[in-house]
Formats: structure tokens, C-alpha cells, sequence
């Protein structure tokens, strides 16, 4: 089971608590700009101005957007000079992308359109 990091027994439960923790962690990836942001780092790092000039939202926005996905782990950030670059330093976030989009895809194939890339 992913939701652990050592081995469950099929009998096994989560307690509330890491319930709690899981879906927090899942509700970094809830937001359309976020997700945004991740595709936008997939290349690799990106200056906050880049995304700023990439994305169509504020920046404040996507600041906010920023902490929130550095928070959780998923970015590290470089200053250099007077810009700071973010890149993905959790190579999960793309694990968890295609498992999405490989279930969308199934989904948009019932219905006759493959409509998800990754």
C-alpha cells in the first residue's frame, strides 16, 4: 500500500492522524495554478519572473502558490542575484501526474477521446 512507508498486512489500518497527514499532502496537488506551476518546472528551474511572464495570474499568486508546493517538499529554490529560481526536487510529482493522466486517459478512451499528456 503507498500510504505507508513500511509494509501493511492486508488487515493493517492508518490511524486518523496519518489520514490526516496523506490528505493534506494530496491537497497540494488540488489547485490548477500549482499544477500549473509544476508543468512550467518540469524543464527544469525556473526564475519566479518566468512564471510570472509563463502563467496567467498575479504574483502574488503564484508566490503564494510557490510556498505552498515548497512547504510541502516537493520544490527547492536558488537566489541569484536579485531572482530566485524554483525546481522539482521530488521526483514523485511526475509519478503522481502520470498515474493521473493515465487514469484520465482511460476514462476520455470509454468515452472515444484520448484527451491527457503528460
Amino acid at each position: 500500500m503507498f500510504f505507508s512507508p513500511v509494509k501493511m498486512s492486508s488487515h493493517s489500518q492508518l490511524d486518523p492522524k496519518a489520514l490526516e497527514k496523506i490528505a493534506s499532502f494530496f491537497k497540494v496537488f488540488a489547485e490548477p495554478t500549482r499544477l500549473s506551476i509544476l508543468q512550467q518546472l518540469r524543464g527544469g528551474p525556473v526564475s519566479v519572473n518566468d512564471l510570472v511572464a509563463a502563467l496567467p495570474t498575479s504574483q502574488a499568486n503564484i508566490s503564494k502558490q510557490l510556498k505552498t508546493l515548497y512547504d510541502a517538499d516537493l520544490l527547492e529554490r536558488k537566489q541569484e542575484g536579485t531572482q530566485v529560481f524554483y525546481s522539482i526536487c521530488e521526483p514523485l510529482v511526475f509519478e503522481l501526474c502520470e498515474l493521473v493522466c493515465e487514469k484520465l486517459n482511460r476514462s476520455a478512451k470509454a468515452e472515444g477521446a484520448i484527451i491527457y499528456e503528460i
